[in-house]
C-alpha cells in the first residue's frame, strides 16, 4: 500500500509534539511480512518495511518484531524495534510508525479538441449565432 509515514520516536524516546508537526512525512510502500530471521536473534516473526516508491531494494524504515497497534479511518499505527549498526555493534530502539494512505495521483488531461457528435456541433454553432 502506498503511504505517507512519520516516525514517532527518536532513539526510543517519544518526540515532542512540536518536532512531530515539523517532521516531513516519508513516502513509500508499506509491507508487513514474515521475517527472514523467523524469530531468531530475539527478533519477532513479523517485520514491517517502508520501501521507497522508486523501487529500490533498501528499505527506508525496517521494524523488527512489528505489531499492528491500531487501525483507524485516518491511518495505521505500527510498533516495533528499529536497529542501528555501528561497525559490528547493534543498537535496537523501540519505534512507532504512523502511516496513512496516499491519495492516488490525478492526471489532468486536456479535453478533446474536436466535437465528435454532429448534433453537438450544430448546437454549438446555434449558440455562437445567438451571441
Amino acid at each position: 500500500m502506498l503511504v505517507r509515514a512519520v516516525r514517532l520516536r527518536r532513539q526510543g524516546v517519544r518526540l515532542p509534539i512540536e518536532e512531530l508537526r515539523a517532521e516531513v512525512p516519508l513516502a513509500g510502500h508499506l509491507l508487513m511480512r514474515e521475517s527472514a530471521y523467523q524469530g531468531r536473534d530475539g527478533r519477532g516473526k513479523q517485520v514491517c518495511l517502508l520501501m521507497p516508491p522508486s523501487g529500490s531494494a533498501v528499505p527506508i524504515v525496517e521494524l523488527f518484531s512489528a505489531r499492528l497497534l491500531r487501525i483507524e479511518s485516518r491511518g495505521l499505527l505500527i510498533g516495533g524495534h528499529e536497529e542501528f549498526w555501528n561497525r559490528k555493534q547493534k543498537t535496537s530502539h523501540v519505534q512507532v510508525l504512523w502511516a496513512w494512505p496516499m491519495p492516488p495521483e490525478i492526471r489532468e488531461e486536456a479535453p478533446p479538441s474536436t466535437v465528435s457528435s454532429p448534433e453537438v456541433r450544430r448546437l454549438l454553432e446555434a449558440l455562437d449565432a445567438m451571441a
